[in-house]
């Protein structure tokens, strides 16, 4: 967990992955040649390839890439940078980020196994016509929380422990308790953000027992089945990100979007 060098995998292009290397004069990165991904942050191939993040086939593209997007990825990975505060801006639904999801469930499934685990799309974006800040939501449902070679596997991937604008950020460390028959413990919980420009990305960990975790997929799916269900939601969230425009993180809209599911139970 030392190394804070985001690991670019390039498929199969070599003059790509040696301009990458040049341009990365201060070690932000690991650029390697492959001929298939592993558990690497970012995917760059020199053909248009389904594993792939991006193509690139020339050596302006490859400045391109770097100064947009692997540059400002590495920096923010590394901890150089902040992420950029933005308010919390909802747009109509691209149907291009479910399909970087299951690009990333992919990459976590191939990484970690498949065994007593189990990977979901899961929030706004994993629902078709529901606006969304974009931000992929992603559940990783595991036997037990992270163990330090899970850590590790997904800080290649890309992702890195948040810790929360503030002590008691929501849904950082704990789900919001709403069971007192199920023991305050399976409701911890860990979350990571990738924060890739392009498609920027949280993974929230549940424990399975978790009630979060089962819920989490029942309200996404209750979202893309119903309608009106899915239009309250979005006036919900619309209004709270009118009234949270201002705020110097997503706490507060978090906290009152939330109040949505006090409401529906």
């Amino acid at each position: 967990m030392e190394d804070r060098r985001l690991i670019v995998e390039v498929l199969s292009a070599a003059a790509v992955a040696d301009r990458l290397r040049a341009l990365d004069v201060t070690g932000l990165a690991m650029v390697a040649d492959s001929t298939s991904p592993g558990p690497a942050a970012l995917v760059v191939s020199g053909l248009e390839d389904p594993r792939a993040d991006v193509v690139v086939n020339s050596s302006t593209q490859a400045d391109a890439l770097w100064t947009e997007r692997i540059e400002p990825f590495a920096r923010r990975f590394a901890g150089i940078d902040p992420p950029p505060r933005t308010p919390p801006v909802l747009e109509e639904h691209d149907p291009r980020l479910p399909v970087l999801a299951r690009r990333l469930l992919d990459r976590l499934r191939d990484a970690l196994g498949k065994r007593s685990r189990t990977y979901d799309h899961i929030g706004s974006t994993a629902v078709p016509g529901l606006r969304a800040k974009r931000f992929i939501d992603l559940q990783l449902g595991v036997p037990l929380l992270p163990d330090p070679d899970d850590e590790y596997t997904l800080a290649a991937l890309g992702f890195r422990a948040e810790t929360g604008a503030r002590p008691d950020s929501p849904g950082v460390t704990h789900d919001w308790h709403t069971d007192p028959e199920v023991p305050e413990a399976l409701y911890r919980k860990r979350l990571y953000v990738r924060h890739d420009p392009e498609a920027p990305a949280i993974l929230h960990v549940r424990q399975l027992g978790n009630p979060w975790h089962r819920r989490t997929i029942d309200f996404r799916d209750r979202l893309r089945a119903d309608p009106a269900v899915r239009e309250a939601y979005e006036t919900a969230k619309l209004r709270a990100a009118e009234a949270h425009a201002g705020d110097d993180d997503y706490d507060d809209y978090t906290r009152a979007k939330s109040e949505f599911f006090r409401s529906t139970g």
